[in-house]
């Protein structure tokens, strides 16, 4: 019952502009855990730590979102995806 309750685009919709203010700072190309963090302040609550994560994959599989490299660095210091948008008028 609860997926059929959630709005995925509006997810995707989300993640494309956490990343779009992340592209006008140091932290760009962005970790997962970033986009994340900067997508609750724009949505002014919590998400799963799954959500953002899922929305990337979905988002590089259609190409509004590019995997840059594997020079990032997890929360808990370990190597990972950094990604940036694949065209900047997505997120506008």
């Amino acid at each position: 019952m609860a997926a059929q309750t959630v709005d995925v685009s509006k997810y995707k919709r989300l993640t494309l502009r956490a990343l779009g203010r992340l592209s006008h700072t140091k932290d760009y190309p962005s970790e997962e855990w970033r986009v994340k963090q900067q997508a609750e302040e724009l949505s002014g609550g919590p998400i799963a730590d799954s959500t953002i994560r899922s929305r990337l994959k979905e988002l590089t599989r259609i190409g509004h979102v590019v995997e840059v490299d594997r020079k990032g660095r997890s929360k808990g210091g370990n190597a990972c995806t950094r990604y940036q948008l694949a065209d900047m008028e997505v997120a506008a």
